[in-house]
């Protein structure tokens, strides 16, 4: 909301201006022109009259027609005089004070009025800081020093806009004053927030309101300055007086900050913005200056032009606040300059004597072969003399470049041997330190517990909490190294809108004593950090010194990466032999486990089945024994009467008969049961499937139920030697998941079939299949489709593991139109499994 109303407050002062200019009925303009440094009023642009009547750029206005100036403003005065009657002023000018009376000028139109020099300076300078203020709190929103300086930069381009034709504009001379203390007010604001803050400031924050209440209060006054009575000239003096002492405040607030940090590499913003600072109001300052105070006359259209230098200045300090190194380019263009010069003037000289040798030999040099011939040879000499000076010139402006190619090539060859985590680090700082010069640097690992980075190694001055100093993976500077994996310095942290983060993150950089955080990254790992400090010569780490950084940190990455390897390699290597034992008797532990786990799940539900046939046959003979008993006594009792006994003998018979045939169906059941599960018998045996098919189905004849329909097409099969246990476990799991599919009825098709060296077993339903994302993993472990509680995930990965130990194979078909198809193919004569002798599981 400031931010949008300080907008509109400068946009209306351009507004009036132009509005001013265009809406004006007056046909003539005044002879002289002013500007003002307080309550006084100076003379910058005046009429050819008034020149010749002694009247000069920088003489002070003290009465326009006995009005004083300052009151004559405030009741806008101009408005008053006749526009064909002279005007009578009271100047001071260096021959004292005088009286003119001067004829009003013809007016300009807008356009020319507006490109007078100073009004057309006003205004572009005026535009710039409004545009830049835009420009910057646009790209970085969020950020408090772009908020400040959008507050600062339409204070300034207020005050701009409203020196231009002031006379004209409505209320020209009250928006003056009143934006004055805004100006101080806001540049205190912005130099409290950047490019430096000082502690002073942020623990007390509410200080930068006192500026812009003491602003409001003036603004106040002023409005009221007729009905309170105030003397004119008071408001504006105490205006430019609140303005002037906020704008110094502030500049030495700036330049005590300066001075605490130097030397610690974080100074390239505070210099950007003073020097701007200096370039911008220097020129204006003494301008006003020395027209008020020595009376001289001074372009102020030219000294406007610098105002922009300021609002560039910070805007790039903000926008980026990494700042270009112009140190070394300067001096390189010097000495590229210097070259140049001394090439020309050689040349010049050897022209020259030339052609005073010639002239002495009464040689003519006018000739255009002798002319070739000469430029011919200028150039032949020319090129190796360039040559030279360019390596001379890089030799000694460009060694760092030159010597941080040596050290990454040298660094290169030398980590690729390296194998050993202290000595990666003690090369790298190496590097670092001599190559760059830097007074400390530091090398932190990501630790065993992979929770923070701890020094491993470090030269310099470090004191011992700086060595045990440790950078917690989850700490702010932490997360900003792994997201924006690039260096950071203790600048990046200064526009953190948390205080206590911020201030978090400064305590890293002044704990270690350093000036940049680079971090060693491999692939989307962070493995460590390189902290560096300055450097001993006092520079700053520039360009070419990160990008040094960042090539030692990716190569020192890739050795760190094979030490750590290596390392664990060899840790490894010591106990391998004991952990692979352990593992694999671990695993098969419980694989055995299992699979019994798996047979005994299948088997209980098996079991389930089977007592349910039992329960049948049985309950039949138990009710036959119980007539038997009935029918014995009705036998017994005919033959003591005499009666006739062949009724109960043919029923007694009967019941006999029946009863047999019921044990029989037990004694089929137990028996069938007995060699489905083989437990006497687990060694390879020559069986026909088709019978180990129909005596499985025979144990599952209760689950054909429910709908359930079963179709055999069993064909004539050659004897297979195998495991039959095994192989009924493996037909028992495909006909339960056949039925488990079956749910709500359908039909399992059973087909068996012989193959050259071999059979092929199909076990199909046509329920609703099995979806192609999971068919992929139905063999593995654990994996299941099965609600929770009905099922392991083991049976069909059991199952196929005993096809491929018979030396088979098991696949699944899903048909378009539904179903799901289990083929089977196994050899005549089964593999035995791997390290078992053939005739042992």
């Amino acid at each position: 909301m400031t931010a949008a109303l300080a907008v509109i407050w400068a946009v209306m002062a351009f507004g009036l201006a132009v509005w001013g200019q265009i809406a004006t009925p007056r046909k003539v303009d005044p002879p002289i022109h002013t500007s003002g440094i307080g309550s006084v009023v100076v003379v910058n642009d005046l009429s050819d009259q008034a020149r010749a009547l002694g009247v000069r750029e920088g003489d002070r206005v003290l009465a326009v027609g006995g009005v004083p100036i300052q009151q004559w403003y405030r009741s806008r005065g101009w408005d008053a005089v006749d526009p064909d009657a002279p005007i009578a002023y009271r100047i001071d000018t260096a021959a004292g004070v005088t009286e003119v009376v001067l004829e009003p000028r013809e007016r300009r139109s807008p356009y020319q009025n507006f490109t007078v020099p100073i009004f057309g300076a006003l205004a572009i300078a005026g535009s710039a800081y409004l545009l830049l203020g835009l420009f910057v709190w646009r790209s970085r929103p969020d950020s408090a020093e772009a908020w400040a300086f959008l507050l600062f930069s339409s204070a300034m381009a207020t005050s701009l806009f409203s020196g231009v034709n002031t006379y004209d504009a409505p209320a020209g001379y009250e928006r003056m004053v009143i934006n004055m203390p805004f100006i101080g007010a806001s540049m205190f604001h912005l130099f409290s927030v950047f490019p430096l803050e000082p502690q002073w400031v942020s623990r007390r924050h509410r200080l930068r309101l006192v500026p812009y209440l003491v602003a409001g209060a003036i603004a106040i006054a002023v409005l009221l300055e007729k009905s309170l009575g105030i003397p004119a000239g008071v408001m504006p003096t105490l205006a430019y007086g609140a303005g002037m002492i906020g704008c110094v405040v502030a500049f030495l607030a700036l330049v005590h900050e300066r001075w605490k940090i130097r030397g610690s590499g974080r100074t390239e913003a505070a210099d950007l913005v003073l020097t701007g600072a200096i370039v911008s109001f220097v020129p204006v300052m003494m301008a006003l200056l020395v027209q008020a105070l020595a009376r001289l006359p001074f372009p102020m259209s030219l000294s406007m032009i610098w105002f922009a230098v300021f609002p560039v200045a910070i805007s790039y300090g903000i926008v980026r606040r990494r700042l270009f190194d112009m140190r070394g380019v300067a001096r390189s263009s010097a000495a590229y300059g210097a070259a140049t010069l001394a090439i020309t003037g050689f040349f010049a000289a050897l022209i020259t004597f030339a052609d005073a040798a010639f002239r002495e030999l009464n040689v003519s040099a006018d000739s255009p072969l002798f002319s070739i011939t000469f430029l011919f040879f200028a150039i032949l000499a020319f090129n190796p003399l360039r040559d030279r000076l360019q390596a001379l010139v890089d030799r000694l402006f460009d060694r760092d470049r030159s010597g941080y190619r040596t050290a990454v090539r040298e660094i290169s060859e030398a980590m690729v041997s390296m194998l050993s985590l202290e000595e990666v680090s003690d090369r790298l700082l190496l590097a670092v330190t001599d190559t760059m010069g830097v007074e400390r640097a530091i090398v932190m690992l990501l630790g065993d517990d992979e929770r923070a980075l701890v020094p491993v190694a470090w030269r310099g001055d470090f004191d011992e909490e700086s060595t045990e100093m440790e950078l917690a993976i989850d700490h702010p500077i932490g997360k900003h190294l792994w997201m924006r994996r690039q260096e950071l310095s203790r600048d990046d942290f200064d526009d953190v809108a948390d205080p206590e983060t911020r201030e978090e993150c400064w305590d890293v950089f002044d704990g270690l004593h350093v000036q940049l955080l680079v971090p060693i990254l491999f692939g989307v790992d962070l493995l460590g950090v390189i902290a560096v400090g300055d450097k001993l010569s006092g520079e700053q780490l520039g360009p070419d010194d990160r990008q040094l950084l960042r090539t030692l940190a990716n190569q020192s990455a890739i050795a760190i990466e094979n030490a750590q390897a290596f390392d664990e390699i060899a840790k490894l290597n010591e106990t391998l032999e004991a952990r692979v034992e352990e593992r694999t008797h671990e695993l098969q532990e419980t694989q055995a486990q299992l699979m019994q786990s798996e047979k005994m799940r299948s088997l209980g539900q098996l079991v389930a089945g089977v007592a349910h046939e039992l329960n049948n046959p049985i309950g039949f003979v138990h009710a036959n024994l119980q007539l038997l008993e009935d029918y014995v006594g009705r036998l017994a009792r005919a033959q003591e009467q005499g009666s006739p006994v062949d009724k109960p003998r043919d029923a007694i018979r009967k019941l006999l008969s029946r009863s047999r045939e019921g044990t029989e169906r037990v004694k089929k059941i137990v028996m069938d049961l007995r060699t489905f599960s083989r437990m006497d018998q687990a060694e390879l045996a020559d069986v026909d499937l088709n019978e180990e098919i129909e005596r499985t189905l025979t144990l599952m004849e209760p689950r054909f139920k429910g709908g359930i329909q079963l179709e055999r097409d069993l064909g004539t099969l050659p004897r297979v030697r195998c495991y039959p246990a095994q192989l009924n476990q493996v037909f028992m799991n495909l006909v339960m998941n056949a039925c488990d599919a079956l749910e709500g009825g359908g039909t399992v098709r059973i087909a068996t079939g012989p193959v050259p060296d071999g059979v092929v077993l199909e076990f199909a339903d046509d329920g609703p299949g099995i979806p192609e994302p999971v068919r992929g993993r139905i063999f593995e472990p654990f994996f299941t489709t099965k609600p929770v509680g009905k099922g392991t995930g083991l049976g069909l990965s059991i199952s196929h593991g005993i096809i491929e130990r018979h030396g088979g194979r098991m696949e699944l078909r899903c048909p378009p139109e539904g179903g799901s198809i289990f083929t089977i193919e196994l050899p005549l004569v089964a593999k035995p499994p791997e390290g078992e002798e053939e005739g042992r599981v």
